[in-house]
């Protein structure tokens, strides 16, 4: 399961010398006020495609 990770703690997520009980009390649910969803194009269901128009929105269907 992926996480996600406020802005501010990226670089001790990145250290690997950050103690692993301080790692652990990153492993928190991001509010979902701080994320935002929009509809993308069924082109990011292909490996094929890569670039960052994936990330474009698009009209919902």
């Amino acid at each position: 399961m992926p996480v996600i990770l406020p802005t501010a703690t990226w670089s001790t997520w990145l250290d690997s010398g950050t103690p692993s009980d301080d790692l652990q009390a990153l492993l928190a649910p991001l509010p979902a006020t701080q994320m935002e969803a929009h509809p993308v194009s069924r082109r990011v269901n292909s490996p094929a495609h890569n670039d960052p128009q994936l990330l474009d929105r698009v009209e919902a269907a």
